[in-house]
């Protein structure tokens, strides 16, 4: 052998391990795989022993066995939205703790990057998928995945989809952001829609419904669409608000960085908030309670969001035969009231 080299040692199998704890190898498969069979002691003596041996169970192998990877798929749409971020944490924890893995994907809110993703998954053969949907009005190629057999779960409503659904109900979100904004005597009301480039609109219909219930014209909301999410772009849109006749005394934003960037312009050009202007985002991200003013958003649940949903997919996988009807779950946020309004 060349001077350096190392030879590699036998790959440790499943009866190596059983050999040396002296179990069947049928009783040292079921502690490996965390069976609540066993005494603990058990579990724990053959999880030593198969550190020790450095022994990695053949997954691979078992999927093929078992017709099931024990992988779930996930697919955000923006990895760098802090809010998509914390669910992907907590789906990953729940998964490891029900004994599944994770694939993840970023769709990055293009439609044919989607369908990548959900060809990508099914190639791997994931049992299921959860899905953040790149565009609220195209989303029959995610339907097709399901009627293919491969269970899905929306975390954001798909009206039509007939699809499992948990999600933040976003029309009852903006609807009492609406409701705080009219209760503090505000007549004109701006709002930065994020949502407009995915066919998102949820959230102008929550406004909308709060004007309606006040008895207050349509044109009491002045709606931008807002080519983006973030800081940079709600900043970027403050002029052409704020160059209206009549202009408005409080935003809405569709996301806490919207309204971020339209507090910094704010500050900039004299506008005082919450005195001249009331300024609202949506989320409840770390910076809206960590601004230099407080600000008022719409509580995003995404630890509970996630818990739930897959709570909810591991359900429907452990009763594939009982052929479970689609279930929309809608989550009403809390409003949370700073220094903004």
């Amino acid at each position: 052998m060349e001077k350096g080299l190392v030879k590699p040692k036998p790959k440790t199998k499943l009866k190596d391990v059983a050999k040396a704890t002296g179990f069947s190898e049928n009783t040292v498969s079921l502690a490996l795989r965390g069976s609540p069979r066993l005494p603990e002691s058990t579990r724990d003596l053959i999880l030593r022993a198969a550190e020790e041996l450095n022994y990695f169970p053949n997954h691979i192998a078992r999927s093929l066995a078992n017709n099931a990877t024990r992988t779930i798929g996930l697919v955000l749409t923006d990895i760098m939205n802090p809010t998509l971020t914390l669910a992907a944490r907590t789906i990953e924890r729940e998964l490891t703790k029900a004994g599944y893995g994770m694939m993840f994907a970023a769709s990055d809110t293009s439609v044919e990057s989607e369908k990548r993703a959900l060809l990508r998954f099914q190639s791997y053969q994931v049992d299921g998928i959860l899905v953040y949907p790149a565009h609220h009005r195209k989303f029959d190629h995610i339907v097709a995945v399901a009627e293919a057999g491969t269970p899905v779960l929306l975390l954001a409503e798909l009206r039509g989809s007939g699809l499992d659904t948990v999600a933040i109900d976003d029309m009852a979100g903006a609807y009492k952001v609406a409701c705080h904004l009219l209760g503090l005597g505000h007549r004109r009301i701006a709002m930065l829609d994020g949502g407009f480039m995915s066919g998102n609109d949820d959230k102008r219909r929550g406004i909308r419904r709060a004007i309606r219930q006040a008895g207050l014209p349509a044109n009491t909301l002045i709606v931008h669409n807002a080519k983006g999410t973030s800081a940079t772009q709600g900043y970027r849109m403050m002029p052409a608000v704020m160059a209206d006749p009549n202009k408005p005394t409080a935003l809405v934003a569709s996301t806490d960085a919207l309204a971020t960037g339209a507090l910094r312009w704010c500050g900039e050009n004299g506008i005082s908030v919450p005195g001249q202007m009331a300024i609202a985002g949506y989320d409840n991200t770390e910076v809206s309670e960590f601004s230099v003013l407080p600000l008022t958003t719409v509580n995003y649940a995404a630890d509970e969001i996630s818990r739930i949903g897959v709570a909810r997919i591991l359900h429907r996988l452990e009763n594939k035969e009982a052929r479970l009807p689609a279930e929309t779950q809608l989550i009403e946020p809390e409003l949370i009231v700073r220094a903004t309004t």
